[in-house]
This record gives C-alpha cells, structure tokens and sequence, in this order.
C-alpha cells in the first residue's frame, strides 16, 4: 500500500469515494461546493488530501487541516474526512492514511492530531479505539441559518 497525495487524474476515483462517504453520513453537497473541495485539495494549503493506493488503485481518501488553538501556541490538525473502500477494509488503508496524517501533524509540530466520529460507526470505531484515545467529547452544531 502506498499513501501520496491527490492529483488532477484522481478526480474520478476521489469522486467515487468522495460520494460512498456522503452517502454513509446520509448527506449530499451541491455541485458547487463538490468541485470547490476537490480545487481545495488540489491547492494543497488550506485543505490537504491523501489517497491510499493498492496497485496505483486509490482504495480510501482522507481530507486534513491545521488550525489555531486558543489552549497551545501550536496549530493542532484536524482530520476531517476519512473513507476506505468496503473491498479492503481491515486491510490497513484507514490506519495507513491516519499515520500519513499524523505525520503531517508532527511535521508542521503540532500539538495535537484530532478527528470526530458518528457513536454508530462500529467498524471505523474498532480502530480508532486501537489506535487513539477517545476523550469523552461530545459535539453539538448550533444552526446558523
């Protein structure tokens, strides 16, 4: 498995799974804001992207971004995004693309490596709970609009 970042000949594929992903969290987003995330990533500076790849074939995409802290004076990475094909889940792909993350995160020293999750996502929980620590956080949204 080889992890590297997003290229203009991945739009396909990334769409793919970009898709499968909204899908699992029962949500869509316009076309607008669809093609705006992947120039996002393409630009590489505020939203970042990897892909894990088997035989050049991408099998699962994570989307990261680093942000100020009012409780450190280093940025902290946010792991946004993170999906792998049902084809090869359990085979390392998510914990692959986790790793590349974090070393990102220890690149740019931050002070910490975060993402959240649905309680219901029992295969994505079997290992995050291996992996990192859950720190009992709970989330809310407060609707803006």
């Amino acid at each position: 498995m080889e992890i590297t970042g997003l290229v203009p000949q991945d739009r396909s594929r990334w769409a793919e799974l970009w898709h499968a992903y909204l899908l699992f969290y029962k949500t869509t987003l316009p076309d607008d804001v669809f093609e705006q995330t992947w120039q996002r990533l393409l630009d590489n500076t505020v939203l970042h992207g990897l892909a894990a790849r088997v035989d050049g074939r991408i099998v699962g995409i994570t989307h990261f971004l680093f942000h100020g802290s009012a409780w450190t004076a280093a940025p902290v990475c946010y792991l946004q995004d993170l999906y792998t094909d049902e084809s090869v889940r359990g085979q390392g792909a998510g914990r692959a693309l986790i790793e590349a993350v974090a070393a990102h995160a220890r690149e740019r020293d931050s002070a910490r490596l975060y993402w959240l999750t649905q309680d219901g996502n029992a295969v994505a929980r079997q290992l995050y709970d291996r992996i990192a620590k859950h720190s009992g956080f709970i989330r809310y949204e407060y609707p803006l609009s």
